[in-house]
């Protein structure tokens, strides 16, 4: 089964967001967003696209390298990838993932506060690595 975890990033105690991680072959697609997905007041809501991130990620709480700040763990589950099934192409550039290839993902979560399906729709407008993250109901 795959999983997905919602880390809290904390660069200082007034200053944070949130990365949702998916996980995809041996790596994690990683989103990050201002608020957490699971804050139905809030979305759809504007995320970017990070490099993707190692599987350890998906239990890591504590410092973040390079004086960034630290994380804890928001949310956590299994999930399904819906479209496409989990997007195994090759990255387009080293760093990228595979989702650089395409314009829309859905993802179902199963998490304890994260359950639903989740839809992430590239802002052609806004840049390449900017997408508009939405809940699409259970």
């Amino acid at each position: 089964m795959l999983r997905f975890v919602v880390q809290q990033h904390f660069r200082n105690a007034d200053d944070s967001h949130y990365d949702v991680m998916l996980e995809c072959a041996d790596a994690l697609v990683t989103f990050s967003s201002g608020v957490p997905p699971d804050d139905a007041a809030h979305l759809p809501c504007l995320v970017r696209q990070l490099p993707s991130h190692r599987l350890a990620y998906l239990e890591y709480e504590g410092e973040i390298s390079g004086g960034r700040g630290w994380c804890k763990i928001h949310d956590g589950g299994t999930m399904e990838w819906l479209e496409p099934n989990c997007p195994r192409q090759a990255p387009a550039r080293p760093g990228a993932t595979a989702c650089d290839l395409i314009d829309e993902i859905a993802v179902r979560l199963h998490g304890a506060r994260t359950r639903g399906v989740y839809r992430f729709v590239r802002e052609t407008k806004s840049g390449a690595d900017h997408w508009r993250m939405r809940r699409d109901g259970e």
